[in-house]
């Protein structure tokens, strides 16, 4: 079960600092901000899977086989990690790739993708972006990884 985390003051100003850095490089821009313009600022790309569909899994493999080691040792990882954990959406820092589930409802995908583009902006949640299970990354640092994200995504999506 996923607990609600509140964010320390200092990991609050340092993800206010790096919102508003971005928000002032896009010209302060009026609600509702253009997730489009943020993506083309920070050069992310967005591209959607889908559980049942083979074709577009196979393409997300073919990117991860550039993304990570661990899924060249075994391209089926990504496969079992997004049914195992039922996985919506990931964003990939070596790909600045943003890979949103195709089969959700499309009114979540604004926030999903807030939410991977905060992921994005936040530095020290790259090492752990990708292929990290209890064993590597403890559950509770995973959790307020997603609490980070979240605050990113608030402050971005409601200025």
């Amino acid at each position: 079960m996923a607990k609600n985390y509140i964010l320390r003051q200092r990991t609050q100003e340092r993800i206010d600092e790096r919102v508003e850095r971005l928000l002032n490089r896009l010209g302060n821009p009026e609600p509702p901000l253009k997730l489009e313009h943020v993506r083309d600022a920070l050069d992310l790309d967005r591209a959607y899977f889908q559980k049942d569909d083979p074709s577009l899994m196979d393409d997300v493999i073919s990117m991860l086989h550039v993304a990570g080691k661990q899924v060249l040792r075994r391209p089926t990882l990504f496969v079992d990690a997004v049914k195992k954990f039922d996985l919506r959406a990931f964003y990939l820092p070596d790909e600045r790739r943003i890979l949103i589930d195709h089969s959700l409802h499309k009114l979540k995908y604004r926030w999903i993708e807030a939410h991977e583009i905060g992921h994005s902006l936040l530095p020290w949640h790259e090492g752990a972006m990708l292929g990290d299970d209890k064993q590597t990354l403890r559950p509770n640092c995973h959790d307020q990884m997603e609490a980070d994200a979240n605050f990113a995504a608030a402050r971005l999506l409601f200025l």
